[in-house]
């Protein structure tokens, strides 16, 4: 008895929801209403007051050119040179072979890249106290510094921290027939001072 009485139920509510579709269907639409029309505001740019910046046009270049002064000729005549040493020119040395068959131009000597300041030890910056350290070490043939020594010092309280600085100099290694070679004791003075104050 169920299954007729649910039959019936369902047969009803589709007739009746075909019935509401088809009057939402045939209903006339709506008049619209003309509504005024809405505008948008109006933006304008402002110019910001800019400062106008002009390119000074560059000086005429000069009509006559000066002439370089007069350099004096100077004749060099060399003393007894030893063909089979090494000449040493500044921070260069250059290296001519014995059997002389022209200079070897890899080799040259050790030059300073980066040296980092020694840091002022507390108790003598609170005292005021200047000093100096005067140490050895060897430049390695990675441009390195290793095997500081205090040679001398005007007291105990810098030889640590200058101890420290001078192992994180940075150098181009010597060259020795294209290969870059050790140098040992290497000498220095680092000096503490304090501003202003004369040690």
């Amino acid at each position: 008895m169920a299954k007729p009485i649910s039959l019936l139920m369902s047969i009803l509510v589709t007739l009746g929801l075909i019935a509401a579709m088809y009057a939402l269907i045939k209903m006339k639409d709506p008049e619209l209403e003309d509504k005024k029309a809405f505008k948008l505001p109006k933006f304008t740019y402002v110019a910001k007051n800019e400062d106008v910046q002009t390119i000074a046009p560059k000086p005429p270049r000069p009509d006559e050119v000066q002439e370089q002064p007069d350099v004096p000729e100077t004749k060099i005549v060399p003393d007894r040179v030893d063909v089979n040493s090494d000449l040493g020119l500044g921070a260069v040395k250059v290296g001519i072979n014995r059997d002389l068959k022209g200079f070897n131009s890899n080799d040259g000597e050790y030059l300073p890249i980066f040296r980092a300041p020694p840091i002022f030890p507390r108790r003598a910056l609170e005292r005021g106290i200047c000093g100096w350290v005067e140490l050895t070490y060897t430049v390695t043939s990675a441009g390195t510094t290793k095997d500081a020594v205090v040679v001398n010092s005007s007291s105990k309280m810098f030889e640590r921290n200058a101890i420290k600085a001078a192992l994180k100099y940075k150098y181009k290694p010597r060259q020795v027939g294209g290969k870059a070679v050790d140098v040992p004791n290497v000498g220095i003075l680092i000096s503490f001072k304090v501003d202003g104050q004369d040690c």
